[in-house]
């Protein structure tokens, strides 16, 4: 490899991580004001129908959540628009309503710490 071909490499590769990176969603720093309002969110908007650890009405939302683990602007693009993942498994029609950008950026930040956090006492049952 010569060295322009290494410079020019290099440098498509940083440009595409640049790209990358202001693609994804800006998560807020988890602070304590924002796990507690992705824990109320969960609580009022979640907890009826999925624990943690164990299918329920719905999956196991720590399940679910790992998958996202790695792509979070993902998992805020699911939670400001959710549709039910496993329909035909769980008799429970999922009712959530979309949440607002900030809501969904907040309760995101909160379950990927979770998922990266097992044991924190802040995780629901």
């Amino acid at each position: 490899m010569n060295v322009r071909c290494a410079a020019f490499c290099g440098f498509a590769f940083a440009t595409a991580l640049f790209a990358l990176d202001a693609a994804l969603p800006e998560l807020p720093e988890l602070t304590p004001e924002v796990k507690k309002a992705g824990a109320a969110i969960y609580d009022e908007k979640c907890y009826a129908c999925h624990r943690w650890t164990r299918d329920f009405a719905g999956p196991a939302m720590g399940a679910d959540v790992e998958r996202y683990r790695n792509t979070p602007a993902a998992l805020v693009a699911y939670l400001k628009d959710p549709k039910p993942i496993h329909p035909e498994k769980y008799k429970t029609k999922m009712t959530l309503e979309p949440l607002a950008e900030k809501d969904a950026k907040n309760l995101a930040a909160w379950l990927l710490y979770l998922a990266e956090h097992p044991d924190s006492p802040d995780r629901p049952k």
